[in-house]
């Protein structure tokens, strides 16, 4: 395996400030007009934000969502309104926003245990009901059970359904809705006798459940989870591995899984979470925060081979979220110098026109 730095002789980054009070957690999708919805957490006010770029004006909107707020995960619905699941900061529960158009509206999600924490992820169906994945910490009981739970509502109420109940399941979990409208999840186990990167998808009648890495090998623990469906259904998932401090990317072929080193990390950042994204051609980009050289970095392959290069540096990068849009790659993350929320972007011009010099692959 050959471990280099890479870099890239295309289009330059933008790098810009978005919101200079508060920044963790991003989570960013663009509606079909092109614009870009961004919900984030601002950490010392405890306060969940929503930011909204206007594309015709180049310009960015930024609001307060709730008082109190936490890990949080944003879906669009067919009217192209943001929904927001999150929980809510020292206290332990789960919560939903949206905005009907006019307002915003909030509930908290009555979910029969003591204590909801760490990452949670929303996707909406064909009929705009949201699925919320969420990480379990304290039953009602005040059992430690930490599993990987969902919460749907089904249009009159929400349904409470336990997805894997192996402890340590779900700590780090990303959701995404299928064309048939069927919900995949990629998380992984952080307990250490079931350390590994999970998936389960409902294939209409039960959740199938499969262990991508680590199956017979305790301690394989994975963090930084983030999984997207192609136009085929098919899911592809970066990750982790932080025994190895390894970044990496699995995805299915003819039913199998295939999994591929993407870059090596001198630290990983916790909780932190990596960014994936399809180009048209569903080729793959990673977005990733290297906490010991306080880089973010986004890798793509270039001839079969994954080279990657510096977005930002000066310990800039956690929570980041990527997503690709009209040819150009966008990525919202951190600066845990001043609590902001920033943004890189340029446009996807760079194959065929990598430094060979100056490239590094990563490959298995």
């Amino acid at each position: 395996m050959l471990l280099c730095n890479a870099s890239s002789q295309g289009a330059e980054w933008e790098r810009k400030v978005v919101d200079d009070n508060g920044g963790l957690y991003s989570s960013m999708k663009f509606d079909t007009f092109g614009n870009a919805h961004v919900a984030y957490y601002d950490g010392p006010r405890h306060t969940l934000k929503y930011s909204f770029w206007d594309h015709k004006l180049d310009k960015w909107f930024t609001t307060a969502v709730d008082e109190s707020g936490g890990f949080c995960s944003l879906a669009l619905d067919s009217k192209q309104r943001p929904h927001i699941s999150y929980v809510d900061w020292g206290g332990g529960r789960l919560k939903h926003a949206y905005w009907d158009g006019i307002t915003w509206r909030r509930e908290t999600i009555q979910i029969q245990a003591k204590e909801i924490s760490f990452y949670t992820s929303i996707a909406l169906d064909k009929n705009d009901h949201p699925t919320i994945s969420f990480y379990e910490y304290f039953a009602a009981d005040g059992s430690n059970l930490l599993r990987l739970r969902t919460v749907t509502w089904n249009g009159q109420y929400w349904e409470v359904r336990t997805i894997d109940s192996d402890a340590g399941s779900g700590k780090f979990n990303s959701i995404a809705i299928d064309s048939k409208g069927y919900p995949h999840i990629a998380y992984g186990n952080v307990k250490y006798e079931n350390g590994s990167l999970r998936y389960a998808h409902w294939n209409g009648t039960s959740w199938e459940l499969e262990i991508v890495e680590g199956a017979g090998k305790p301690g394989t623990i994975c963090w930084s989870v983030s999984l997207v469906v192609d136009q085929d259904d098919q899911p592809h998932i970066t990750y982790t591995n932080v025994s190895e401090r390894l970044v990496k990317y699995a995805w299915k072929k003819d039913g199998k899984w295939v999994t591929e080193v993407v870059d090596s990390l001198f630290r990983e950042g916790y909780p932190d979470r990596n960014g994936i994204a399809l180009d048209d051609h569903g080729n793959p980009y990673i977005s990733y925060f290297d906490a010991g050289e306080g880089l973010l970095k986004l890798a793509h392959r270039v001839d079969g081979k994954w080279v990657s290069e510096i977005v930002d540096q000066g310990y800039v990068g956690f929570n980041n979220s990527l997503r690709i849009d009209h040819g150009v790659v966008w990525i919202t993350y951190a600066d845990a110098s001043d609590n902001a929320l920033r943004y890189a972007r340029r446009e996807i011009d760079d194959v065929g026109s990598i430094d060979r010099n100056a490239v590094s692959a990563v490959a298995k």
